[in-house]
């Protein structure tokens, strides 16, 4: 489901102020409109991964098939990783919001709200896709496809190498390699088995539609929220920002050099690439929450995990110079 409706199942804004905070979150972001791969999940779950490969026997008329039995993967285990804000507004500036004096504190709130939204998208853009893992922090789609460990459960690393191994990077600075650059997409994409949408940084999504409207393959198209999404090959290429997806990713030199990125080809849909949690967005307007100080708090909290099923859901393509 979208983040949206996730969010009003598991934790609806209560309030003007809440509901368009969560707006400006999502609105603001291509990725967090674009999914539709969100779904609840427990704090404490397991999962099943499928990583099956089945070939076709042959049989002989009037013969059968030799059975196989079929034994169930080792559950693995995810916990909810929790990221989120509290904001204290002191009794006073309410009292004075409530007697009509003083500064209305509560238009600079709802201000305020707005900015930090932008930094909230930015944030949890980061964290599905680059977060560390590392402690209490989510783990991003970049740590569990770092090119040398496995997808848990899956067998494989869901990481492909631009370059083919056999160069430092992949230039997409040299145009050279445009043409050469869409062979190895129809491979890349393969790998996916239906690749829904190509996640990117803004320099790459660029570099992206150079190369897109020079060999005809670009179109556009709108999404749920009549926003206009750029295509290449009739697939919605997704920008996050340079700080989420940086162009400082090392290449294969021995001493690496810190100038490539990676684009995440992925299917959107629940049970491939998958996002747990229980909250969506959520969010406390003042005077929901308690609080031992003579205040009233405004709070905010996305809890979940990134969870990949099968071994056809992502893949990373990564060591591309721009």
């Amino acid at each position: 489901m979208r983040l949206s409706e996730l969010t009003n199942v598991a934790k609806a804004p209560t309030t003007d102020r809440t509901r368009q905070f969560i707006n400006d979150v999502i609105m603001d972001s291509e990725l967090l409109r674009s999914l539709n791969n969100f779904a609840l999940g427990a704090t404490e779950g397991q999962y099943r991964p499928s990583a099956g490969s089945q070939s076709l026997a042959a049989r002989a008329l009037a013969g059968d098939y030799t059975a196989e039995d079929l034994s169930q993967a080792d559950l693995i285990s995810a916990q909810l990783k929790m990221h989120g804000f509290i904001l204290d507004y002191d009794e006073s500036f309410e009292a004075d919001h409530d007697l009509g004096i003083g500064i209305d504190i509560d238009r600079w709130l709802e201000d305020e709200l707005m900015l930090r939204g932008i930094d909230t998208r930015e944030a949890l853009e980061s964290l599905i896709i680059s977060g560390d893992g590392q402690t209490n922090n989510f783990t991003g789609l970049s740590t569990i496809l770092d090119g040398t460990t496995n997808i848990p459960g899956l067998g494989v690393t869901g990481v492909i190498d631009a370059s083919g191994g056999g160069g430092t990077s992949f230039d997409l600075s040299d145009e050279a390699n445009f043409d050469t650059f869409l062979e190895n997409f129809e491979k890349w994409k393969n790998e996916v088995k239906g690749v829904d949408m190509v996640i990117c940084n803004r320099s790459l999504a660029a570099r992206l539609t150079t190369i897109a409207r020079k060999f005809h393959r670009y179109s556009w198209s709108l999404d749920q929220f009549g926003q206009r999404i750029q295509e290449i090959d009739g697939i919605p290429i997704i920008r996050v920002d340079d700080t989420v997806i940086t162009s400082t990713e090392d290449d294969n030199a021995g001493t690496p050099n810190a100038d490539t990125t990676s684009m995440y080809l992925a299917k959107n849909r629940v049970g491939y690439w998958t996002i747990r949690s229980n909250s969506g967005l959520a969010t406390w307007d003042i005077g929901e929450l308690p609080t031992e100080k003579m205040s009233r708090r405004w709070k905010f909290e996305m809890r979940g995990r990134n969870e990949i099923r099968h071994k056809y859901s992502v893949r990373r393509v990564r060591n591309m110079k721009l």
